[in-house]
Order: C-alpha cells, then structure tokens, then sequence
C-alpha cells in the first residue's frame, strides 16, 4: 500500500496559526480531485495555479503556507507532487504487476460500497471502439473506453489515484495503437 512521501523542510515555516511545520506529507491526489482542479475558474488558462491547486490538495496546506515556504523546499515539493501526478502505478508497487489484472495503488469504495483492490482489463472490441467514437467530447470517449474495458463506473474512475489513472490510460493506448504482435510477445514472456 502506498504511504505518502515526506519532504523535510530545510526552512522550517510556520501555517496559518503560527504553529511550526518541519516537513511537508505529499499523497496522491486522485483523477476525479485532478479534473475538478483543472476545470476551477481559469484553471485551464493558467498552468501555474493548476499546479499550486494540486499542490495544496496533495499536501494538504493552503496555498498561503505553500507561499510561505522558500522556493528550495517548494521545489522539492513540487517536484514528489509532479512525479505522483505523471508515475504509472506499476513504478510504485512493489513486486510483480499484471498489466491485465492491475492491483490498484490505492484500493478505492465501489459503488456497491465494497473495497476494489484489483481489476480485469480486457481489450476493446471493434464495436466498442465505434460506440467510443460515437462520443463527441474527448473527456466522454475517454471516460467511455476506460469504463468498458475496467468494468469500473465514472465515479470508480474518479476515485482512482492519478498513478492508477495514469496505469490504465497507458495500457488503453497500447490496446487502441498496438498490433496483436505486441501482445504475443507479452503473453508469452509470462
């Protein structure tokens, strides 16, 4: 299971109550909290405060104590918040990891309010594919074939941590761009 990374501060700041801080926790923050964040007013024009947004929700400090601290530490922060923002779940686990049987970074609550720890990914098929472009918004297709293919539902996928989005969408590229000789030769190395 995943644990949130520290960074110890070589600036020590103080929050908003004047109380110390000495290091920063940084978690994951999930795609639903990641999609919210970017469509915020003017989010989407300004990279820079969609990137302090995700900061602050995966620190858990408000944007005035993030201000607060000197850029050294901020860099450092900001860049354990990147990493966890871009990584595949697969670079986080440890141990072995089935590309079509994924184990989630972070188990999520399905909408039948049991634990998901893992899940079946099956290719599309060619109607799928057809039904997914059928969608006109880009984010519906992409929602549509992520549902398809995981079995998850649109509010399963917006709980799953962003390594975990971002392990899914890698092998959905691979299943929409790849031949079935790329998948021979990975089948048969298991």
């Amino acid at each position: 299971m995943f644990k949130p990374r520290t960074h110890d501060l070589v600036w020590s700041i103080k929050d908003d109550k004047g109380q110390p801080i000495d290091a920063v926790s940084v978690d994951v923050i999930t795609m639903g909290q990641h999609r919210a964040l970017s469509q915020g007013k003017n989010q989407e024009a300004d990279e820079v405060k969609l990137l302090r947004a995700c900061i602050s929700k995966s620190t858990g400090l408000p944007e005035s104590t993030l201000k607060s601290l000197v850029t050294p530490d901020y860099n450092s922060v900001q860049d354990q918040v990147l990493e966890l923002m871009t990584i595949t779940a697969d670079k986080l686990i440890e141990g072995d990891f089935d590309l079509n049987s994924p184990t989630l970074l972070i188990p999520i609550q399905g909408d039948d309010g049991q634990e998901k720890s893992t899940y079946k990914l099956r290719p599309p098929t060619v109607a799928t594919t057809d039904l997914m472009d059928s969608h006109d918004d880009e984010w519906q297709r992409t929602i549509f074939i992520s549902s398809s293919c995981s079995g998850f539902s649109q509010s399963e996928l917006e709980s799953l941590s962003l390594p975990d989005w971002n392990q899914l969408q890698e092998r959905l590229i691979d299943f929409l761009g790849k031949s079935a000789d790329f998948f021979r030769q990975e089948m048969s190395k298991s």
